[in-house]
């Protein structure tokens, strides 16, 4: 029997084809994000990720010019503890360096030996660098950063929509206190003002500092009560329907998604088939990855089967991890590995 309508495949644009993603970090390290901050991320089942100071871990601060020296900066047992949460931890360069004015400034141990000692301490890949202080600091060290990183947090911009570039990641400072008028920060952004319009699609990824009742400098700390408030707010827009995520992998989701291609190679009346073509990206630990399927009858349920795809050096395991419902549509969500082939049958 001829099909009415050919199925159609594509990628999500977000996992499980949430309205947005959402991701809050936590700049320096410090240890009031892991007393003040993480219960509030358990409470809702939000990973966080912190940004850490490589070259002070587990000592006082003292960065050069820095208005929040004498804090105590995570030791590498503590950032163990958050990963081993499912928490992410990320660069945020040797010293806080200041470029071009701190003394014996040295970019490579800033971007790159910071890199390599923090993941043998952690035993844990980073792979995404964090500016320090300001924008000056972006354009000096850039080139190295993307030979290092997949990924770079910038300041401003947010939030992040579609093409955005992922070694300059608009971000969003979360702060008790209003916005800070030196900053490109929307006012559609502060918490009261939060409207799934204005974030659909897009990533929001966002970073404050100290996580106190008493914060020291409200424009870019927060207290734990408001920020239970913005979770609150983020769930209620989204019906509790959004993608709250580390940025690693958000960073993964983009860069897979990018990547791959789906090809329609076989179509039934209940069933279509469709294979993933493209190359690997280098330095993607996650491989879930979302797909809407649209043009089969919209019955109940659907089965999901796969074979999966030799790459080189070896067969990369793919699952499928849910097939899911959607108006007339099913969002199916596996691991999308080059070449494997996908049946959806209703």
């Amino acid at each position: 029997m001829p099909l009415k309508k050919a199925p159609d495949v594509t990628p999500c644009t977000w996992l499980n084809d949430a309205p947005f993603a959402y991701s809050m970090t936590y700049d320096e390290g410090t240890v009031d994000a892991l007393a003040n901050a993480l219960p509030v991320h358990e409470q809702f089942g939000f990973p966080g990720h912190v940004d850490v100071v490589a070259g002070q871990l587990g000592r006082q601060r003292k960065a050069y010019g820095s208005s929040l020296n004498a804090y105590m900066h995570m030791s590498v047992e503590e950032l163990r503890f958050l990963l081993d949460r499912g928490w992410g931890v990320g660069n945020h360069s040797w010293s806080h360096y200041v470029y071009p004015l701190q003394p014996g400034l040295d970019l490579w141990r800033e971007i790159v030996w910071s890199k390599y000692r923090l993941e043998d301490a952690l035993d844990h890949p980073v792979r995404i660098f964090t500016l320090p202080n300001d924008k000056y600091n972006y354009a000096p060290v850039i080139d190295l950063v993307k030979q290092h990183y997949l990924a770079c947090a910038y300041i401003d911009g947010a939030p992040n929509r579609e093409g955005f570039d992922l070694h300059k990641i608009g971000n969003f400072m979360v702060a008790s206190d209003d916005i800070h008028s030196s900053y490109d920060w929307k006012r559609e952004l502060l918490t009261d003002n939060l409207d799934l319009g204005f974030l659909l699609e897009s990533w929001l990824y966002e970073t404050s500092h100290l996580v106190m009742w008493n914060v020291p400098q409200a424009h870019k700390c927060i207290t734990p009560e408001d920020l239970t408030r913005r979770f609150e707010k983020l769930w209620e827009i989204s019906g509790g329907a959004l993608w709250a995520a580390k940025p690693d992998d958000v960073v993964d989701y983009v860069l897979l998604r990018r990547a791959l291609s789906v090809e329609v190679i076989e179509a039934a009346e209940r069933s279509v088939t469709f294979e993933l073509r493209g190359d690997w990206p280098v330095g993607v630990i996650s491989s879930r990855l979302s797909f809407r399927v649209s043009g089969l009858p919209a019955t109940r349920d659907c089965a999901v089967t796969h074979q999966p795809s030799p790459l080189p050096g070896g067969t990369l395991r793919s699952k499928v991890h849910g097939c899911e419902k959607r108006g007339r549509d099913f969002i199916v969500t596996l691991d999308a590995v080059p070449g494997v082939k996908v049946t959806v049958r209703v």
